[in-house]
């Protein structure tokens, strides 16, 4: 009969409900609520896709091909996000900016009390919970934006919680899973996470089936969910288009060129501490969490989590790829990092766990959940999340937008590539874009090499200008296009400000407005 390896430690690592930090104190996880919802910008996404999912709400069914653009006009759009997208517009048209904030807090919420309750399966301490759940709210705070990927924190986090409860209790009901990956497919391409996260629980638990001469029983068994889940992802109005997509934007030569969280981690750490070295703590937290998992499992090894583990070091190497991972793998970590830390501390004292963890007297601990309740509140509010208005992350042309109304200038538009979504919400429906965030799912990849070289005044650039019918160009007065422009004849500038450059065909009558170049003040953008 095999023996246990499960170290010493663990006999005082036991699951109580006392170990809850929920039960322990509430207020706490509201604190870290509060602190992983504190960042609430307009991301350049935003606008497309509050005004895709209002579109087909109007139109009772999915837009399936493009009426945004003129160089992929009439192509089909593998929309991977529709489902959020509905939802977000749904919030919208029901309570405005509010119900978009509403939103992004429900899913925030959503993903730390997940985690509180996965890290309850630990045994760890309530406080050594609360300081990981903490580094987790610090960390994903820059990622909780009113995005489809805050669909995919959430979800991940409820995932990881039926792992855990199946790798320290066997309570799992990893048959959930099957469900909740054909709704995660509609609502963000981070499905494919949690399918990573299931297969690779599945490979490493039947692998130690295997070898401790268990069978195969839980390895077929869990290996049948993980199949049965990757295929309830087809259950998409695209079916397979939606995996095509997902494999196209991660094989996309020019991801990592035009969207910059897709960089590697470490180049993304350089450049905050070139350009701002206090927001560098922001990417330093996930790998200080890194190494503290690292150190804790050294410290103190456990076989029953190692597929907990194998998940977190798998996201780790995801996030070290690819910025954006970043959250994904700070989620991943917090459940065996708190295992090992419990582990590390109990093997560490030699008086009973349950005595540590006693609740302060009643009397006490109420009023120390209103007064941690108060803070959480506060921080909301210090963070505007009561406030009707949301600030922009990065300039945009308003006051070019401004002048094209006042005077009637509409066309196609050469654009910068984080403008797109902007100009589709503000254009007037004649007016078209040349490229916007959706880049993946709609526009060819030849589209997308010729806007790089033109935007970076590579060779060949100035191509652009001759191939398409562009009626108008707006760009950063930072672009490297700029020079492109200005060497052109057959080019006027007409509008010009600190966020905006806006170039007419010489010859169209917006070139011979009186008083053009006009020179405007740049105008704060917000959205809407």
């Amino acid at each position: 009969m095999p023996q246990s390896t499960e170290p010493p430690a663990a006999a005082r690592c036991k699951v109580t409900a006392r170990d809850s930090l929920l039960r322990y104190s509430p207020a706490l996880v509201s604190v870290a609520i509060a602190i992983a919802d504190s960042v609430r910008l307009a991301d350049p996404d935003l606008w497309g896709h509050v005004r895709f999912g209002q579109l087909a709400l109007s139109q009772h069914h999915l837009v399936l091909r493009d009426t945004f653009s003129y160089s992929a006009a009439g192509r089909v759009v593998h929309d991977h996000e529709w489902l959020s997208e509905i939802v977000a517009a749904t919030m919208y048209n029901a309570a405005g900016i509010f119900g978009l904030k509403l939103m992004k807090l429900a899913l925030t919420a959503a993903t730390i009390l997940f985690l509180a309750l996965a890290e309850a399966e630990t045994g760890a301490p309530a406080l050594a919970q609360f300081a990981i759940l903490l580094a987790v709210a610090v960390t994903a705070a820059p990622y909780m934006q009113f995005r489809p990927q805050m669909f995919t924190f959430a979800l991940l986090s409820g995932m990881l919680l039926m792992l855990a409860r199946d790798a320290y209790r066997r309570t799992g009901r990893l048959w959930l899973a099957i469900p909740i990956l054909a709704v995660w497919a509609n609502l963000h391409g981070g499905f494919i996470m949690g399918i990573a996260a299931l297969g690779i629980y599945a490979a490493c638990c039947g692998f130690q089936e295997v070898a401790s001469g268990r069978g195969l029983r839980r390895a077929l068994g869990l290996s049948a969910v993980t199949v049965a889940g990757a295929l309830a992802t087809l259950a998409t109005p695209y079916g397979l288009g939606n995996w095509y997509a997902i494999a196209h934007a991660l094989a996309n030569p020019y991801t990592r060129i035009a969207v910059a969280d897709w960089q590697p981690l470490l180049r993304a750490i350089a450049r905050s501490l070139h350009e701002n070295p206090a927001g560098a703590i922001y990417d330093l937290a996930p790998l200080a969490m890194m190494a503290a998992l690292a150190t804790a499992w050294l410290l103190a090894r456990e076989t029953s989590d190692l597929p907990l583990v194998a998940i977190a070091a798998v996201m780790s190497v995801a996030a070290l790829l690819s910025q954006r991972n970043v959250p994904i793998a700070a989620i991943a970590i917090a459940v065996p990092l708190a295992r090992h830390v419990a582990l590390a501390m109990a093997a560490g004292r030699s008086h009973d766990h349950a005595a540590q963890s006693e609740s302060p007297r009643p009397r006490v601990r109420l009023a120390n959940q209103l007064v941690l309740a108060a803070i959480a509140i506060a921080m909301l509010a210090g963070t505007n999340f009561f406030s009707g208005r949301l600030a922009a992350t990065a300039p945009y042309p308003a006051g070019a937008l401004a002048f094209m109304k006042e005077h009637g200038l509409t066309g196609n538009v050469l654009n910068n590539f984080l403008w797109g979504e902007y100009l589709i919400w503000h254009l007037p429906p004649e007016s078209k874009v040349f490229v916007d965030g959706r880049y993946d799912t709609v526009y060819p990849e030849s589209v997308l090499r010729q806007f790089m070289l033109f935007h970076f005044d590579k060779p060949g650039g100035a191509d652009i200008l001759e191939q398409w019918p562009h009626d108008f160009v707006l760009i950063a007065p930072d672009s490297g296009s700029n020079r492109i422009m200005k060497a052109r004849a057959g080019w006027k500038l007409i509008y010009r400000d600190d966020s905006a450059m806006l170039y007419a065909r010489a010859d169209s009558r917006a070139a011979g407005l009186p008083g053009v170049p006009f020179a405007g003040a740049a105008m704060p953008a917000r959205f809407p």
